[in-house]
């Protein structure tokens, strides 16, 4: 059977929720996997704020984050009426598409290091760090974009009545937060104007493409990126 490729098909079809559901699935069980037989020190930032919250709620699980995505994805799924059913190939596609979009912000980082010394600085490599990064592509995106970003883009919306200038202002709103939120408490970074910057560039990306290509591309390209960059500054 040959495979007919139609783009605007492709688009369409990777829009249904079971497909970010699958694509970050790997990530997800690196993620927790890691951090339950490393013993690791940390967990991901917005994981132990999802986690905190969950506490107030009585509900205590190193696993809570991993619930609520769970509820929040069959919430949009039934939400959305979509099929359950995946073609292998368009998966494959959505994949090799955040590979392509992880690598494009590691070239534009990675240009903009050699010309204004943006970097954040040197990290160790290790598993550990792998391990984080799968949690930061999963949990930072739930929280600042699913969750975060849709809902100023919706009081946006209520406040300027423009969808365009909306989604604009809530972006560039939600990539401050993004980054200001990696310098807040005991385990943030000390405070540079150049990882804030790269920071708020980085999540605006995201943000862009949370908005045009869903949560799947979004959280498997933040985690891919963080993983490419462990590995060229090894």
């Amino acid at each position: 059977m040959k495979f007919k490729f139609k783009f605007k098909g492709y688009l369409r079809e990777t829009r249904r929720p079971v497909y970010s559901a699958v694509l970050i699935l790997p990530f997800l069980a690196v993620y927790h996997t890691g951090t339950f037989f490393l013993q690791t020190t940390y967990i991901n930032g917005a994981d132990a704020l999802i986690i905190r919250i969950l506490s107030l709620l009585s509900v205590h699980s190193m696993f809570g984050s991993a619930l609520v995505l769970g509820i929040c994805f069959v919430i949009w799924q039934a939400r959305a009426r979509a099929s359950w059913k995946i073609d292998p190939r368009m998966l494959l596609l959505y994949f090799l598409e955040s590979v392509c979009f992880a690598l494009l912000l590691v070239a534009v980082f990675g240009w903009m290091y050699t010309r204004f010394n943006l970097a954040a600085g040197t990290i160790k490599q290790s598993v550990s760090n792998v391990v984080l990064y799968c949690g930061a592509g999963i949990y930072e995106e739930l929280v600042f974009r699913a969750f975060l970003l849709t809902l100023i883009i919706a009081l946006f919306n209520l406040i300027l009545h423009q969808k365009r200038t909306a989604l604009i202002s809530a972006a560039v709103l939600g990539a401050l937060l993004f980054s200001t939120f990696h310098y807040i408490g005991p385990s943030g970074d000390a405070f540079a104007v150049g990882s804030f910057l790269q920071r708020a560039l980085g999540g605006l990306y995201f943000s862009i493409l949370y908005i045009t290509r869903g949560f799947g591309v979004a959280a498997a390209s933040h985690a891919l990126y963080d993983i490419f960059v462990e590995i060229l500054q090894a």
